[in-house]
């Protein structure tokens, strides 16, 4: 497809300096969290790090190579996100232990949740299935497979059983 004929997530300057903010706030924190360290030569590389990766996400983002709109309120998702986990995590520590101890064997299964993917280019549906892949598999008990977008359903896998599907569809 041409360059001209690519839809773009963001266009107006404004929104374009908020997209690169965003990413390298994001960047800035991931950089913080992994080096662990308050050193100021520490913070400036991470900066200038983070102002690379910014500026890379923009270009790429800005050409519609990859068209990627978010929407703020998915973020409310990330609220139940931590609870989530460690429930999941002891749920798995005890799963773990019964069949240590005991033998119990852990019955996984695949699970076909509806979910209705958006057309392929529009940034805000190519957003909300990377928001609802990322989502699935955050938790230790659940991860996407994939999205069948033939269908309008997205295939999990579930090392333990929940009596209901996951909820990690970032748009309801």
């Amino acid at each position: 497809m041409a360059e001209s004929k690519r839809r773009r997530a963001v266009q107006t300057p404004g929104a374009r300096a908020v997209f690169w903010l965003s990413v390298w706030a994001l960047s800035y924190g991931l950089w913080i969290l992994l080096v662990f360290k308050t050193e100021p030569a520490e913070l400036v590389a991470g900066a200038l790090a983070a102002a690379l990766a910014a500026t890379g996400a923009e270009l790429v983002r800005s050409r519609g190579y990859a068209p990627f709109a978010p929407d703020l309120a998915w973020s409310r998702d990330l609220l139940w996100l931590p609870k989530e986990v460690v429930v999941d995590t002891w749920r798995m520590a005890k799963a773990l232990v019964r069949q240590l101890l005991r033998g119990e064997r852990m019955e996984g299964c695949f699970r076909i949740v509806r979910f209705p993917p958006g057309s392929r280019d529009d940034p805000r549906a190519a957003a909300r299935r990377a928001v609802a892949a990322w989502l699935g598999c955050v938790s230790p008990n659940t991860y996407v497979i994939g999205i069948d977008e033939k269908h309008d359903v997205a295939v999990l896998h579930q090392l333990i059983r929940d009596d209901l599907p996951p909820e990690f569809d970032p748009g309801e």
